[in-house]
Formats: structure tokens, C-alpha cells, sequence
């Protein structure tokens, strides 16, 4: 890692070269990220009118690759794990059986560019 250069106020040469690789990374995620933005608009608005035909159709389709298909609406149920492990920290005679139903993963870290 390095360092500014003492006392001067100016950024040390390696520091200005990781400093523009990084902008220009960054650039590069985010130039990347307007696409995909316009290809999910796209892909909207192609589901908009896919959604039509298949209303049309009255049924589903499909091929050797996949298939097309309407989905209803529906309701999704979720807990909300702080409060079930502030229940099971805070009661654990009435509510430690729950833990065994608890299930953790690994998440692996990452770069955030907005």
C-alpha cells in the first residue's frame, strides 16, 4: 500500500496511477451497468407485449429451448430474521427451539460502483 508523498499535499506517482485505474474501472462498471439498465427496459417491454400474446393465446408456449409461460399473482410470506433471533436471544426457554431451524451461508464480499 502506499502512501502521499510527506508533508507536500501531493499524491505519490503510484498513487495517481492506481487512482486512474481505478476511475477508469469504475467508468467501465458503470458505462456496463447503463446497459444492462437499457436491456432490462428493453426486456420490459418485450415481457409487456409477450405477456399480451400469450393472454391471447390462452395458454402457454414453448419449444426445444424453453418456454414462455403467465405467472399469477401471488403472495410471498417472509420473517424477519432480526426479530426471531432478538426472540430467541431474549427468551431461549420459549423460543430457543428455533434455532434449529435457522440456516446460514457464506455470502462472499464484493465491489459496490454506483
Amino acid at each position: 500500500m502506499t502512501t502521499p508523498a510527506a508533508d507536500t499535499g501531493h499524491t505519490a506517482p503510484a498513487d495517481t496511477a492506481l487512482d486512474k485505474r481505478i476511475a477508469e474501472l469504475v467508468d467501465t462498471v458503470r458505462i456496463n451497468q447503463q446497459r444492462i439498465a437499457r436491456l432490462e427496459a428493453r426486456i420490459e417491454a418485450v415481457k409487456t407485449e409477450l405477456r399480451a400474446l400469450l393472454d391471447q393465446r390462452g395458454e402457454n408456449w414453448s419449444d426445444d429451448e424453453g418456454y414462455a409461460r403467465l405467472v399469477s399473482e401471488g403472495v410471498r410470506y417472509y420473517y424477519d430474521k432480526q426479530a426471531l433471533d432478538h426472540l430467541i436471544l431474549t427468551d431461549p426457554l420459549r423460543y430457543g427451539w428455533l434455532k434449529d431451524y435457522r440456516k446460514e451461508s457464506i455470502v462472499q464480499g464484493g465491489v459496490q460502483v454506483r
